[in-house]
């Protein structure tokens, strides 16, 4: 069974882009515009994996982060900032706050699916099928 995937996003355009590029490959998901809702369905849904912008009104993303994290059974889930801070440094002040990976918007939908997927076991992935 594919992953079920929680997007974390204020932003209506980067939230639906997500949305419909993880649908298209198969994924479920669940789309939270804050991050107080998304701490809430997180905590709620158990999703496989989170996508978690940054910067967000409630609670940001990195609260948020900090919030999952000290909780061991969220150590195991992948949870992957999402986000258009993309200056040096970044991507390393995400990490050392808890986050897996650091994807920075625009989204390149060509290889976003391959990024998120590096982070899910073989078992959850989604299957692709080939058309001829």
């Amino acid at each position: 069974m594919p992953a079920r995937i929680l997007i974390i996003e204020d932003d209506d355009f980067s939230r639906d882009l997500v949305h419909y590029l993880l649908h298209a490959a198969g994924y479920g998901t669940l789309d939270a515009v804050d991050g107080g809702v998304g701490l809430q369905y997180a905590l709620e849904r158990n999703p496989d994996l989170i996508l978690c912008d940054l910067q967000m009104p409630v609670m940001n993303g990195y609260d948020l982060i900090s919030r999952l994290k000290s909780d061991p059974r969220w150590r195991q889930v992948p949870i992957i900032a999402l986000t258009a801070f993309s200056m040096a440094g970044d991507r390393d002040t995400a990490l050392a706050a808890g986050f897996d990976d650091h994807v920075t918007k625009p989204i390149t939908p060509e290889h976003f699916i391959q990024q998120i997927e590096l982070l899910l076991p073989p078992t959850l992935r989604a299957v692709r099928r080939l058309d001829t």
